[in-house]
């Protein structure tokens, strides 16, 4: 037996396995695993009678571990190829092109123990013929390796690989670790890996766990929980078969942070990969947590990751459209499950929903907006409606949602945080069902019918609440609207309203849409500033009872209450002279009716 060389300095090889391959000296268990069951496999292939066991021993006394498998073996020549090709070259697309060749054959996450230990031994029997020798490779950190005849040979073929960790690296080889990691990367492995902690302790199998898409529906909940932390608002499925990818999407039961996904966990061929994963879900369903098996998507070099590619992009595409389906299925199937999922990500939606067309059409679809009939999707409204509006403006939703309520007409409140954004992107969007519009408050009152001539009652109202109203700097316009339950309305000094001259210009003549335009809302340009008017519906009970009232002093204060009441209703903040109004008016009717009682 003589010393070779290998063809690079290994302490350099091992630091570039550390610091821009691996991740953490933990892969090194994982590695051993999945050469191992690799091997198995490849042996499968030519005999598939053979036994395919894997075994992991931790010796604490001496921090080592022991893996062995029953697979394809190497022979000597073998050995020499892998380790004179991972030697020819550092560069990361190298390591991947020497894996893929040597699949099952050792490969070069072997030299991934080299992270926690000086020295590595190897025996191996090949397989391929009937009385393959036992081959020993040691391999040691000062850059060199041996291979000769083992002086115990392998009973049958496979191969042992013994990794004794050197002392600041220990915690990696003692048994409870050994343990936690064996479940972590073989867990949903379909052959068994059996560990051995001792002599004293049974041997326990750590695979062989039931793949959470293939489980009941309490076990893909239970998983999440255990895995994830949390339990599911739903639990959708995905596949695409085309790429062998099948697995399960989450909805987490938690806001989350919008536009920012927390990873998914893949596995390939059983073996965990990563639970950090932002690969393959898009990026607007960040309420979703993927467990997926990769099936042929292939792997970097370090097997941590999921190579960028075309195909992952489709397969990616595909997992968008089919989580986007599965939430309108839960919409249509839940009503009381999808609710909650609202409750939670309704205002992450939203976000979304402002840049990206597949959550805009989501939530057009799905999410409901408050509106004058109730809580209802815009496709709802859409459905129902010649034309739908929309404010930005709390205080206006407030004031005209009734007065719209009562002629038909939808209107949205769209003043909570990405209405406006939600609602313009769709105003641009030629979609099916009514218009959207935005509404104009100013130019809605100015389409107001005003009273008719002769109405003795409307002239009395002008000529009492005219001065009072001037007095506080304020016009006084009347009109005449339902429902008669809304006294006044109260338009501030600021007529802005939001417009979209090309949605309009899509009505095309329609007579429907022209007619509702002289009663409603919407024009290509701006409406003209108006200063601070109170619109008094003289069709209103209460108002039209201004002229029971004799008193002068009454009447005034009663007109101030009014103009109060506008400022309320409008969402105006009230300044302390108007606290003052509403007192005197109060009181004022207060006195009056006493003494219309003590006559």
């Amino acid at each position: 037996m003589s010393d070779e060389r290998f063809l690079v300095d290994l302490r350099g090889l091992v630091d570039i396995l550390s610091h821009h391959l691996y991740s953490s000296p933990r892969v090194y268990l994982r590695e051993l695993i999945q050469n191992a069951r690799d091997a198995v496999v490849a042996r499968h292939e030519i005999d598939p009678d053979s036994p395919e066991q894997i075994s992991i021993t931790v010796d604490e006394a001496s921090g080592a571990v022991i893996v062995r498998d029953q697979g394809i073996g190497l022979t000597e020549q073998e050995m020499r190829d892998v380790l004179a090709t991972i030697g020819a070259s550092s560069k990361r697309e190298d390591f991947a092109r020497t894996r893929r060749k040597y699949l099952g054959q050792f490969g070069i996450g072997l030299l991934s123990c080299f992270l926690i230990a000086d020295r590595i031994e190897v025996r191996s029997r090949s397989a391929r013929t009937a009385d393959a020798a036992t081959i020993s490779w040691v391999g040691s950190a000062d850059g060199t390796f041996a291979i000769s005849p083992a002086t115990e040979p392998l009973a049958e073929p496979g191969t042992e690989v013994r990794v004794k960790a050197r002392p600041d690296e220990w915690e990696w080889t003692q048994p409870h670790r050994v343990r936690l990691l064996a479940e972590r990367f073989a867990g949903l492995l379909e052959l068994p890996v059996a560990l051995h902690r001792g002599p004293v302790l049974p041997a326990e199998i750590v695979s062989q766990r039931t793949q959470p898409w293939r489980g009941s529906a309490q076990e893909m909940e239970d998983w999440a929980h255990q895995e994830l932390g949390f339990r599911p608002l739903a639990i959708l499925p995905v596949a695409v078969p085309g790429a062998g990818v099948r697995g399960l999407a989450f909805i987490a039961d938690s806001p989350g942070q919008v536009g920012t996904r927390r990873g998914d966990t893949v596995y390939s061929k059983g073996m965990f990969v990563t639970d950090s994963s932002v690969q393959l879900v898009p990026s607007w369903a960040y309420f979703v947590r993927l467990v997926v098996e990769a099936g042929d998507l292939p792997l970097t070099a370090s097997r941590e990751a999921l190579q960028d590619s075309f195909t992952i992009d489709a397969v990616k595409e595909q997992v968008g459209i089919q989580v986007r389906q599965g939430i309108e299925r839960f919409a249509e199937n839940d009503p009381a499950g999808f609710s909650r999922f609202l409750d939670v990500h309704a205002k992450g939606l939203m976000a979304m929903a402002v840049s990206d067309d597949d959550m805009l059409d989501l939530v057009s679809q799905s999410v409901k907006w408050e509106t004058n009939e109730g809580y209802q999707t815009l496709a709802q409204m859409r459905r129902r409606a010649e034309v739908v509006l929309y404010t930005t403006s709390m205080t206006d939703f407030t004031a005209f949602a009734p007065i719209l309520a009562a002629r038909g007409t939808p209107l949205v409140n769209a003043s909570y945080v990405y209405g406006r954004e939600i609602l313009r992107r769709l105003v641009e969007r030629p979609l099916r069902g009514a218009r959207l519009r935005a509404f104009d408050a100013g130019r809605f009152i100015d389409e107001l019918q005003r009273p008719l001539a002769g109405d003795t009652a409307a002239q009395l109202l002008e000529e009492q609440a005219r001065p009072v109203l001037q007095q506080l700097g304020v016009a006084l316009d009347l009109r005449e609207f339902s429902p008669v339950t809304v006294p006044v309305l109260f338009v501030g000094a600021s007529g802005d309203a939001e417009f979209n001259a090309a949605g309009d210009d899509q009505a095309d003549g329609d007579d429907a849409w022209g007619a509702l335009l002289s009663d409603l809302v919407t024009a290509a340009e701006s409406s003209a500033s108006h200063g601070p008017r109170l619109v008094v519906n003289v069709g209103s009970t209460s108002v039209r009872a201004f002229g029971t009232i004799k008193d002068r002093y009454v009447r005034e204060e009663a007109i101030a209450g009014l103009y109060v009441i506008g400022r309320l209703t409008a969402g105006e903040r009230l300044q302390p002279q108007d606290a003052v109004l509403l007192n005197r008016a109060l009181q004022a009717l207060m006195t009056a009716a006493g003494d219309a009682e003590t006559e």
